[in-house]
């Protein structure tokens, strides 16, 4: 009979348990705000057109204020959501071939004033172009070609009126056409504009003739230095300006150099889509160069366009990330701004509805965890704040009714 009375003492306790939980979760039930049921009721295909028509509107409005290549990334996104869709199609192909043809036309201007030793203005025509068409491979080899050669010593050499670039190469190397060596040697953005009186230095490189006296041949210089296209200085070495030691000067190009190299790999990177390498490396040149506006506009395109992929994947938090450091560099963007406060709100309804699914489930802790998430970003999204605690609470009285069950 006493082990009859225990088990129906234990009923008891049992019972009062269940009775419990249903009134806390009867009680919470109504404060909890569901998704509205007409998100259910959106047929997939009405999605699908909804998304298409905006995907295509953006890009037609891009194309009005002159930004063909934000509207390329709204037809090619609409093309992703319906790849059979005509007007997608057509006006992907359009601008394509717009963009194409301008990129062309920026490489050609550049190639021309490369050829005119306007190394500065080359690189502004093929950094276009590139920016038109990342794809370019011309304009992605002229700016990340980078040949290696071997420097045995250099002279110095006083530029005399009516003395060029062409003519001091004629007389060291026995070719004019070698002017670029002694331009890019020199940190030279413009070959033509040279003055009588300046100083530069002309190199001996290995390999090739060197008409040069031998008592004039100085060999403090570094063995190997870089000769690619690059964003040279405006340093030249005239006469008004205090000389330096050798070994500040060779730290000096060798910074410059490794400066030019990690921005030469930022745009390749870029051109490739590798945005996250992109970004790394152009953060090491702004680490030294805060104000170097390649790596700026560079940078801010990469975290914008890194983003935009991770927002296409749903990953939210990571794509807000990127979207805030776009803000960082350029604080007017209202396309970053836009897509900044769109990722919010998604990423927070997102967790705030796994949050609901869980706790209709009584999976009180993964409720929790979820609606931390959104807590994080906006305390007062949605009361999540209040939902917390209260199944904070409901969590708590299971435990202690369990704990007291077993005492």
């Amino acid at each position: 009979m006493r082990s009859f009375h225990y088990s129906k003492k234990t009923m008891k306790k049992d019972h009062l348990l269940i009775f419990l939980m249903v009134a806390s979760l009867v009680a919470c039930a109504p404060l909890i705000k569901r998704p509205p049921k007409e998100i259910g009721e959106v047929s997939p295909e009405d999605l699908k057109k909804k998304l298409v028509t905006e995907y295509l509107q953006g890009g037609e409005k891009c194309e009005e204020m002159g930004d063909p290549v934000t509207a390329l990334g709204h037809y090619k996104r609409a093309l992703t959501v319906d790849p059979l869709n005509q007007e997608a199609i057509e006006s992907r192909k359009r601008v394509e071939e717009e963009l194409c043809r301008s990129a062309e036309e920026h490489y050609q201007a550049g190639t021309k004033f490369h050829k005119a030793g306007k190394y500065g203005r080359a690189r502004h025509q093929f950094l276009i172009a590139l920016r038109l068409w990342p794809d370019h491979a011309g304009a992605v080899k002229m700016l990340t070609t980078r040949k290696r050669i071997r420097i045995k010593s250099y002279v110095i050499h006083t530029v005399q009126p009516g003395e060029n670039l062409s003519k001091v190469a004629k007389m060291y190397y026995g070719d004019p056409r070698k002017f670029p060596l002694i331009a890019k040697y020199n940190n030279i953005t413009d070959a033509n504009r040279v003055y009588g009186g300046q100083k530069i230095m002309v190199p001996e490189i290995k390999g090739m003739p060197f008409l040069a006296r031998k008592e004039e041949i100085k060999k403090e210089k570094p063995e190997v230095v870089g000769v690619g296209l690059k964003e040279w200085g405006k340093h030249t070495l005239g006469e008004q300006e205090p000389a330096e030691t050798p070994a500040v000067e060779e730290k000096k190009e060798e910074a410059l150099d490794q400066v030019a190299s990690y921005r030469d790999d930022g745009v390749e990177l870029f051109s490739i889509k590798k945005y996250q390498e992109a970004i790394d490396a152009f953060n090491k040149v702004l680490n030294v160069y805060p104000q170097d506006s390649i790596a700026l506009e560079y940078s801010y395109k990469a975290h914008l366009q890194h983003g935009m992929s991770l927002f296409g994947k749903e990953d939210y938090l990571a794509a807000r990330h990127q979207f805030k450091a776009c803000l960082r560099l350029k604080n007017d963007s209202k396309k970053c701004k836009f897509y900044l406060e769109k990722s919010e709100n998604l990423y927070k309804e997102m967790h705030y509805i796994k949050g609901i699914r869980f706790f209709d489930k009584e999976l009180l802790t993964e409720a929790i965890e979820e609606w931390k998430l959104v807590w994080i970003i906006d305390p007062n999204y949605k009361r999540v704040d209040y939902l917390i605690t209260k199944a904070k609470t409901i969590l708590k009285n299971i435990q202690e009714l369990k704990k007291s069950q077993k005492e």
